[in-house]
């Protein structure tokens, strides 16, 4: 069975080249130029050649902790029926001002290094790349600073208007006594982050850390280890020595850049150990590392201790997510996704006090393990109910996928975008259509859609409604039109008009689409 639902398709007016290509077959896009008109889509074009191998990253890989998954027109669209929602979308929001930088990639080193894939990331319509700085590598003497990779790999991004996110990762073997812990060096501290945020004025998102709720030390370090009881053994708990760093380095970098933005994490809150994890957590913390209490206990630590007047701890909370626990956040918080475990941790500010935006500085899946088109339409899905959330930044991991001779389990890994030999695999495609078509977008609602999805944005005062279907029934939904522009997940563009076979309705001046799982977007045309 079918089921159809009527929308008021108010989505005008945008100019889209049609590009005759089936599903299965990837659409590359150009990215649009200055004087590109915004509301025009540019034809399919090819992508330039691209080399066989990849050079070598020079930046250590940061990897998931997880184990792999197996899983605008001037009038705006609103229902004319409210239909009861299988799964309620996340909260409907005011429209916010469009996101910037929200389109991100995560980068081992290649993005900044590498001159084709540089290419590519640009061409995808990337905005922000995710990188990292060590402090061992910078400053091996105290008080002698080395910037030679930082200033190559900064600028390589920067000088291409891609936003960098900088982890700061890798303390000094004098300034503390492990790599991923609390740094006994404070003043020494705070003296690198002033030089690094004044050397790079256009570098504006500093995070503390990769996933800094590890509670089994620099053994299990994906980057931080302040999840444990006492690291480095100075008789503080490990929360309360991170947001002691987390004060220096916010007066710190702000001190040297007062546009900075210092990001708590990213923090894993995921992959919960046996000790801590929650009732109902999937496979009751075996395995995991992450102490789940340890947000809980730095939140309860940033009440007691407020900074200053006109002084934070962060000015974004930093999070990642991986699709294999979507359905324990969905069981506990509104929205589907990403989105219910946005709206968890925001809860968790809010019963301390505390309010910032989110980033999610990880998502991805695997296309070795769900197919490729399966990573496409998750990748497509949690880039759109981000957007629904109000998340500021998001972040795929990764834009490479790591090479067969890579050490394992990395080299089995297949989240990137592109493969180990720089060729673009279908969800760089998916990524480049959601980030063509939603880029400075504005999310308006979300449709109330009967199993399925959809959410409306808002893209240069012309709509853009995204939907699909829950499972792998699908769902026919009609819009008021004579003309609509339907984009698949891939970016192939088609008009489907009032009385065509895709026309599913018979009524004139209404179209039925029938939509399946992966997201279909669309507009009208008047």
């Amino acid at each position: 069975m079918v089921r159809t639902l009527l929308f008021t398709a108010c989505i005008a007016c945008l100019s889209i080249v049609v590009a005759c290509a089936a599903p299965s077959t990837p659409v590359v896009l150009a990215p649009p130029q200055a004087s590109e008109s915004p509301t025009a889509l540019s034809s399919p074009t090819a992508l330039p050649d691209t080399p066989t191998a990849l050079s070598s990253p020079t930046a250590a890989p940061s990897l998931p902790t997880q184990a792999p998954p197996t899983e605008r027109a001037t009038a705006l669209p609103s229902p004319t029926t409210a239909p009861a929602t299988a799964t309620p979308p996340p909260t409907a929001v005011p429209v916010a001002p469009p996101l910037t930088h929200y389109f991100g990639v995560s980068s081992n080193g290649e993005v900044a290094a590498n001159d084709e894939v540089r290419a590519l990331a640009i061409l995808s319509g990337a905005q922000m790349v995710r990188t990292s700085i060590a402090w061992r590598q910078v400053e091996p003497t105290q008080g002698k600073y080395d910037w030679r990779y930082a200033d190559s790999a900064f600028h390589a991004l920067t000088d291409n208007n891609l936003e960098p996110l900088v982890l700061i990762m890798d303390n000094t073997e004098w300034g503390a006594s492990t790599k991923c812990g609390p740094v006994s060096d404070l003043l020494a501290y705070d003296q690198f982050l002033r030089q690094l945020a004044a050397r790079y004025p256009n570098v504006t998102y500093w995070a503390l850390y990769n996933e800094p709720d590890n509670a089994y030390g620099e053994a299990a370090s994906t980057g931080g280890c302040f999840g444990g009881d006492d690291v480095d053994g100075n008789g503080k708990p490990d929360y309360a020595d991170y947001a002691a760093q987390l004060q220096v380095a916010w007066r710190a970098l702000h001190a040297g850049n007062p546009d900075a933005k210092l990001v708590v994490g990213a923090i894993a809150f995921d992959n919960f150990d046996q000790a801590t994890a929650p009732p109902g957590y999937p496979g009751g913390g075996n395995g995991g590392i992450f102490n789940a209490k340890f947000l809980d206990n730095l939140f309860a630590y940033m009440q007691a201790n407020p900074p200053p007047p006109g002084e934070k701890y962060f000015d974004l909370l930093g999070f990642n997510y991986y699709n294999i626990y979507g359905p324990y956040w969905e069981g506990r918080s509104e929205g589907k996704g990403v989105s219910a475990k946005a709206n968890a941790l925001t809860k968790l500010m809010q019963q301390y006090g505390l309010a910032a935006p989110l980033l999610v500085s990880e998502t991805g899946d695997d296309s070795g393990t769900i197919g490729d088109d399966a990573q496409s339409a998750f990748l497509a899905k949690t880039f759109v109910r981000g957007m629904g959330s109000n998340i500021a930044h998001m972040i795929w991991w990764t834009f490479q996928d790591f090479p067969d001779t890579a050490p394992p389990p990395s080299n089995t890994w297949k989240y990137g975008l592109i493969d180990q030999n720089a060729k673009p695999k279908p969800s760089y495609s998916a990524f480049q259509t959601v980030a063509k078509l939603l880029g400075d977008a504005q999310f308006v609602q979300p449709l109330n859609v009967r199993g399925g999805e959809g959410y409306l944005f808002n893209k240069d005062g012309a709509g853009v409604a995204v939907l699909w279907s829950s499972s792998a029934e699908p769902i026919s939904v009609s819009f008021v039109g004579n003309v609509l522009n339907v984009t698949d997940m891939y970016g192939a563009v088609r008009a489907v008009s009032d009385g065509s076979p895709e026309d599913h309705n018979p009524d004139s001046g209404r179209i039925a689409l029938q939509l399946n799982q992966n997201p279909t977007y669309v507009q009208t045309v008047q």
